[in-house]
């Protein structure tokens, strides 16, 4: 075993047809395993149960003459606000989430790409700090590719609040 985050994912290159960890879910993970070694001196941190609060999409990049626009879908509210460049999604009666979530977007106005959707990612609610999630475009899968980067600009980003009910 290796003692830090950049000896692992060299080793994880090395072994795995020398393509390295490839997603940033995937460097996430690792980054888990080196906290459950230094962090947690082996052990599993404990079960988090959480509930996804809202969902914060940031330099969305909508229509600048309008101010904002809100939808309700019965489960989540949305609130497109062009001043601030951000889309705000109140999510309602969100199941409990534990251990690996992975989180996919959808839009049939958006280029879909691995996994057929335009942006996903993957995260365990056990290192969750704060009941805080914040991912920068780099730190997406799908996005941190170059191709995307015409239609999601650098201030692209995802945060995720949530509750513990």
């Amino acid at each position: 075993l290796y003692c830090t985050l950049f000896e692992s994912l060299y080793y994880f290159g090395e072994n795995n047809k020398f393509q390295g960890v490839e997603t940033p879910s995937q460097n996430r993970y690792v980054g888990y395993f080196a906290q459950v070694k230094h962090l947690y001196n082996w052990n599993l941190p404990p079960r988090k149960t959480l509930f996804i609060k809202r969902f914060v999409i940031y330099s969305i990049h909508g229509k600048k003459r309008l101010s904002f626009s809100s939808t309700s879908l019965g489960n989540c509210s949305i609130l497109h606000d062009t001043e601030t460049d951000r889309v705000l999604t109140d999510v309602f009666n969100s199941p409990p989430l534990y251990d690996d979530v992975k989180v996919q977007f959808f839009s049939s106005s958006l280029p879909k790409y691995y996994d057929n959707c335009p942006f996903f990612f993957w995260f365990n609610t056990s290192f969750i700090q704060s009941n805080r999630l914040y991912l920068p475009r780099n730190e997406l899968d799908n996005l941190h590719k170059q191709k995307t980067w015409k239609m999601y600009p650098p201030q692209f980003a995802v945060e995720v609040l949530f509750g513990e009910k």
